[in-house]
């Protein structure tokens, strides 16, 4: 199950469902990528967790992020971006309550409109 394939919808005017399937594991990260994406083209998704001491506490840090490669107006060169969402929650302080605020609060902010003002260098 905790392999499963990962289903995610795009944000074009017509959504698509994205399927992505597990690939590799590597230094604690979960690789998966969509196949029906080109090669030359990848669309990947990564998911891991790790665990550290701070400020005498420990402390876990979760990582989602996503990897597009688009080719350039040429056709040929290829430029890849990537959105990570990051947390780090002290152990003692984990509580479903506080994953469904941190859940709302980054659903409710991130808009269409707040990412692409955003992704210009907009702060708010």
């Amino acid at each position: 199950m905790a392999l499963a394939d990962i289903i995610l919808a795009d944000g074009q005017g017509t959504p698509v469902n994205h399927t992505f399937i597990y690939v590799s594991t590597n230094n604690g990260r979960v690789l998966r990528s969509e196949l029906a994406a080109s090669p030359e083209t990848p669309l990947t998704h990564t998911l891991a967790h790790s665990e550290r001491v701070k400020n005498g506490a420990k402390e876990r840090s979760h990582l989602m992020r996503i990897d597009r490669t688009v080719l350039d107006s040429d056709g040929i060169t290829p430029f890849t971006a990537n959105i990570r969402l990051m947390a780090d929650v002290p152990n003692t302080i984990l509580s479903d309550a506080l994953a469904d605020d941190f859940a709302a609060f980054v659903r409710n902010w991130a808009t269409n409109a707040n990412v692409r003002l955003w992704l210009k260098g907009s702060v708010g």
